[in-house]
């Protein structure tokens, strides 16, 4: 089963979300499954991106996107781990509440006043069109910030440093950063062994590291040297195979003799011949043992 089956079989399954006699025939979208399947397909663009980088021998650019598909990997991870429409939910008016905060401190802080109003006049326009409650970026950005800021208790401590993260949520908000989060998931490991390196190197200074010095004759000859990719590539798969489980899962989309059920059947063939305990924990879980 190599990567591009894997990416395949995962955008499949979203279609499979939107046919007729599916999920989203008979209901309609929320806010919690807007997060839950924007994150999931902007995974899916990540891996591909990083498959395609790898195949043409540009493994020195690909660390950045790892570290995005770990991070979306880590937040599905919590997603689907309980309460799982509350904690989409708080992702989904996080993002529109940041996006639209940002937005609305790019036009005020332009130099240009004039382009700016422009900006901001294309922006409302567009805010007008939606099928929205606001008619502005300034009403708009508002009202993301109160529908956010609603879905916090107001009886908690420290609720404002709270908010700042929205993964620092129920039941005990000691998710108080990423490294934190991970730790508290039990994936630590995936954080310190991965996530951090590929952190470092999303300043545009890594690429240093593919040169090596050779020693001949008293001289120094520079060659670049780009280092095998195989071990994250086996990550994505696995991290995929993960993600397809859990979104078949939840939506129920796995029945008996289901198309989803003949993909858990072909993961666990290949976890099998990987020894991957931790897949055939959760693939025994679905039944198939």
């Amino acid at each position: 089963m190599s990567l591009e089956v894997t990416i395949n079989d995962n955008e499949k399954l979203i279609d499979k979300l939107f046919e007729n006699n599916s999920v989203f025939s008979k209901q309609k979208l929320t806010p919690s499954d807007v997060a839950i399947i924007s994150l999931y397909y902007s995974a899916l663009s990540n891996a591909k991106a990083i498959t395609l980088l790898a195949k043409n021998g540009l493994t020195n650019v690909t660390d950045t996107l790892l570290r995005t598909f770990l991070e979306q990997s880590v937040y599905l991870t919590y997603i689907f781990q309980d309460n799982t429409e509350a904690r989409a939910e708080l992702l989904f008016f996080y993002e529109k509440m940041n996006s639209h905060t940002k937005a609305l401190n790019i036009v005020k802080k332009l130099a240009d006043k004039e382009l700016a109003k422009n900006m901001q006049q294309r922006i409302d326009n567009q805010i007008k069109n939606d099928p929205s409650e606001t008619s502005s970026l300034e009403e708009s950005t508002e009202y993301f910030k109160k529908r956010y800021d609603r879905l916090f208790p107001r009886s908690i401590p420290n609720r404002n440093k709270i908010k700042q993260h929205w993964y620092n949520a129920e039941p005990d908000y000691k998710n108080t950063s990423f490294n934190q989060l991970c730790k508290n998931l039990g994936i630590k490991d995936l954080y310190l062994g991965m996530y951090a390196p590929y952190s470092d190197n999303t300043h545009g200074v890594n690429g240093i590291t593919n040169f090596k010095v050779n020693h001949q004759d008293n001289e120094f000859n520079m060659i670049i040297e780009m280092y095998d990719k195989s071990s994250e590539l086996t990550m994505l798969e696995s991290e995929l195979n993960l993600m397809f489980i859990r979104m078949a899962s939840y939506y129920k989309i796995d029945g008996v003799n289901s198309w989803a059920k003949a993909i858990y059947s072909k993961i666990y063939s290949n976890v099998l011949l990987k020894r991957n305990y931790q897949r055939q924990q959760l693939l025994r879980k679905k039944g198939l043992r």
